[in-house]
């Protein structure tokens, strides 16, 4: 009877378990396939990620360079709230998946966009090596994707993406699977030359981090050279803000052993400190320009240590590398009616017809068609009415030095937008007519400027000028923040000189902002000289930012804490020297947004600050030293 009745009973459990197994086999399998679907539709681009770190832009001696991916040395951070805290590995940032937005800041040719390369091409190569399964990728691991700051104007970030990755099955609006984020690097907003439209994109990066974003299937990595205070303060508490550490004498041992074989490694080595170029290898640009002149200069003649003669190299070999299409443009205009003077006008002017597409480029312009605008000003005839495919010859001339890089990717012969290949090299071609007729007006407007900055450092270097005459800039405050941005930018002066630029920035970082600036300006704004376009619009949050910045260098807290308690320094330096190590003790403050344009990020970041078990406000400086600075700040302010 028993029997009689588990037996139905053991039938339909054991047709339910069945069911349940098959339904659970289905269900993984279409989950498989789904991820392996997804795999298959982005394996394109990782394998285009990858590539990109293997291959390099320039040809150099008859070759391409070293890949990205053979030579890269692994970079470190530094907390700019915290810049005496322990660095952190930039992998880390990249990995970890409980880290939120980041802001990386970084100097001219320090290895900002490289980051990003090998950051994608890292990712790629872990998920090509899963092939579709999500359980063979480690725990939480991004899929990293980037785009230029440039493709943020007037579009959003997933319209960006899309137009950027046109791949169909891929929603950049959703996670690209299930427990994983995008990590999207916005790569170089000082790179977006035009304030408003600057100003548009750091707003809608704002936005992105703000709680009111709800729960966005990303996050975001992005780089920049230093900004202006008021455009770092746009993006708010959504992003922690890190500066790149620059080589430091390990990081410059192990990229030349990278580079060279054990022996040549060593040469390279005693050639920098031969030539006392040590310091300027602290640069990752000038670190690779350095290796590749160095390895393909004539026996025997060892290039000069010193950036800007290293450049002068560097950008020599590529121009005269890409001197064949300037001929091929000078045969057709020699064999087209009326060509021969324009023929013999351009056939010398290879040089300076690169340069004008360089400082057209640096600034935000069209390359080929400020060159076409100034031959037509300054050939015997047009160009254009000789040859009526002109811009398309000037387009190949550019390209065949390497230096500029089709936007969007074509035929080398049909138009479309060119940018710089590396800013660094372009910039510094750009800085020729500066050099040569040097102005110092027109180089503090430069330097004051974010899009201009590159070319006022390289037109500095390539002027030959004595740190000296920095020391003079301090007494106007846009000669002093011009100064500032010199030493923010790696520039090398005695302590001399580097003391009295930050004594400059402490004194018209505290200026009593109720009084017009000199010259009837109004408070708070300076202009930057007779003839200069540009002004400094916010005077003491330009000269903090920068402290702030100088400040994450040890040698430069040091050199502020002498200030403070230098008995020989007015006494307006010494109290603004210890009021500015006070306040870094007590952050706060409120995030502004750059009016007039949307959309709004969050407004309020006031927030005491994070405790340690000991009491002390955490990523805090060294005690002491900043100790010493609160007891000065509190003398200066006085009783109450």
């Amino acid at each position: 009877m028993i029997w009689d009745v588990l037996d139905p009973v053991a039938s339909v459990v054991t047709g339910v378990l069945a069911l349940t197994t098959a339904g659970l086999g289905v269900a993984r399998h279409l989950r498989h396939r789904t991820e392996r679907g997804w795999w298959a539709g982005m394996a394109p681009v990782w394998r285009a990620q990858q590539d990109d770190a293997l291959g390099h832009p320039y040809r150099f001696a008859g070759g391409y360079l070293r890949p990205l991916s053979e030579v890269y040395v692994d970079r470190r951070v530094v907390r700019r709230s915290a810049p005496a805290a322990s660095a952190v590995d930039t992998d880390s940032l990249v990995t970890d998946p409980t880290t939120g937005h980041v802001l990386v800041i970084g100097e001219p040719g320090s290895g900002k966009s490289a980051l990003l390369r090998q950051a994608c091409a890292t990712s790629a190569g872990g998920w090509l090596a899963a092939r579709g399964r999500l359980h063979r990728t480690p725990g939480g691991a991004p899929v990293v994707v980037t785009v230029p700051a440039y493709a943020l104007v007037g579009r959003s970030l997933a319209a960006a993406l899309a137009e950027t990755y046109p791949l169909s099955g891929v929603d950049f609006t959703r996670a690209p699977v299930s427990g994983r984020r995008w990590l999207v690097g916005v790569d170089g907003v000082d790179a977006v030359a035009d304030p408003d439209e600057r100003a548009q994109v750091l707003n809608r990066l704002a936005a992105l981090a703000t709680p009111d974003a709800g729960d966005v299937p990303w996050r975001l990595l992005v780089t920049t050279r230093q900004l202006p205070e008021a455009e770092l303060t746009v993006l708010g508490r959504g992003f922690e803000a890190y500066h790149l550490v620059p080589f430091e004498a390990a990081d410059v041992r192990r990229f030349a052993h990278l580079w060279f074989t054990a022996t040549a490694a060593e040469q390279f080595l005693t050639w920098a400190e031969a030539e006392r170029a040590t310091v300027a290898l602290r640069n990752p640009l000038t670190a690779t320009v350095a290796a590749v002149v160095w390895e393909t200069g004539p026996p025997g003649d060892a290039p000069p240590g010193d950036p800007s003669g290293l450049l002068d190299r560097f950008v020599g070999a590529l121009l005269n590398a890409g001197r064949t299409s300037a001929d091929t443009a000078v045969d057709a205009l020699r064999r087209a009616p009326r060509g021969g003077p324009v023929a013999d006008w351009l056939s010398g002017r290879h040089t300076d017809l690169v340069e004008v597409a360089a400082t057209a480029a640096s600034t935000g312009g069209d390359p080929v068609a400020a060159v076409v605008a100034w031959a037509t000003e300054r050939a015997p005839l047009a160009p254009q009415r000789v040859l009526p495919d002109w811009p398309r010859h000037v387009r190949l001339i550019l390209l065949a030095t390497g230096l500029f890089s089709p936007v969007e990717p074509g035929p080398a012969d049909v138009g479309g937008r060119l940018a710089p290949t590396w800013p660094g090299p372009v910039e510094y071609l750009a800085a020729g007519p500066l050099a040569r007729d040097w102005r110092q007006d027109l180089w503090i407007a430069a330097m004051t400027s974010t899009s201009g900055r590159g070319l006022g450092l390289h037109a500095w270097s390539r002027g030959d000028l004595s740190p000296e005459l920095l020391r003079g800039l301090g007494q106007d405050p846009a000669g002093a923040i011009a100064a500032g941005h010199y030493l923010v930018a790696g520039g090398v002066v005695d302590q001399v000189v580097r003391a009295d630029v930050l004594a400059a920035l402490l004194v018209h970082g505290t200026v009593d902002r109720s009084r017009p600036a000199a010259g009837g300006r109004e408070p708070g704004r300076t202009g930057v000289g007779a003839g200069a376009s540009s002004e400094v619009r916010d005077v003491a949050g330009e000269c903090h930012a920068l402290l702030v910045t100088l400040a994450a260098v040890r040698a430069d807290r040091d050199l502020l804490r002498a200030i403070a308690v230098d008995p020989a320094r007015p006494t307006a330096v010494r109290r603004a020297a210890a009021l500015f190590f006070a306040a870094r003790r007590h952050p706060g403050g409120e995030v502004a947004r750059i009016e007039g344009h949307e959309p709004r990020p969050v407004l309020s970041r006031s927030r005491p600050p994070r405790r340690r078990a000991s009491g002390r406000p955490a990523g805090a400086d060294d005690p002491a030293g900043e100790g010493r600075a609160d007891d000065a700040a509190r003398r200066a302010r006085g009783p109450g």
